[in-house]
């Protein structure tokens, strides 16, 4: 009876200690620490974010250093901005628990998006929010008459989405080039429209462009970059 008792008590401490290990805290291994340098910067200007997770960010300090916590795991790609006019971005692979040391990263020059709105009628269009998916930049209060500026940008294409009161939310797609300035003309479309007045505003054609009858901005046929 003793010994029954004896390997009883055993196993009930090997069950304990299983517990114990399924319980661990693996939230740690999640994600990782990411530390780097820029060559050149602004310090009113720096900042070291993750592309689709923008409020992972970071500043520099004096010498141009940055750190990134709470990275998650896995491909990841820096969004990083340096001066007004120079930007970069920097893939690399985070392993959960760990520090990653980014080589330094020398910026080029960079893009941006010049917003121009686009109502027909005498409606105005006031206090319009656009912002670059997966960055931190972002514009707002402006209208149809004050086009407005996204950017610095590194090279590569992006997702713009736009709102003001009154209208259906808007997204368009294009890209930038390295040091040039592209013209997102985005037509507009008041909140309530139908689908045949949203296909008179801004046209339902096939082609690249987003329908209208998605709520999506349509570029206009005369924008080039």
């Amino acid at each position: 009876m003793r010994r029954q008792c004896l390997i009883l008590t055993l196993s009930s401490l090997g069950l304990l200690g299983l517990g114990a290990c399924g319980s661990l805290d693996n939230e740690p291994f999640r994600a990782g620490t990411v530390r780097g340098r820029l060559t050149e910067f602004d310090p009113a200007v720096a900042l070291v974010s993750v592309v689709g997770a923008p409020g992972v960010r970071s500043g520099v300090d004096a010498q141009g250093r940055f750190t990134l916590e709470d990275v998650p795991a896995g491909p990841a790609e820096l969004f990083i901005l340096a001066t007004e006019d120079k930007a970069e971005r920097v893939t690399l692979t985070v392993q959960g628990g760990q520090s990653v040391d980014v080589p330094d990263v020398a910026p080029r020059p960079a893009g941006a998006f010049f917003v121009k709105l686009h109502v027909r009628g005498s409606r105005k269009v006031t206090d319009v929010k656009a912002s670059v998916d997966g960055t931190p930049i972002e514009a707002s209060g402006f209208d149809d008459k004050d086009p407005a500026r996204l950017g610095p940008l590194p090279e590569g294409c992006y997702g713009v989405s736009i709102s003001a009161p009154g209208f259906s939310s808007t997204s368009v797609q294009d890209c930038v080039d390295t040091g040039k300035q592209t013209v997102l003309n985005v037509e507009l479309i008041p909140e309530g429209s139908s689908g045949e007045e949203r296909c008179a505003l801004a046209g339902c054609g096939g082609g690249d462009s987003h329908s209208a009858m998605d709520g999506r901005g349509v570029k206009r046929p005369e924008d080039s970059h």
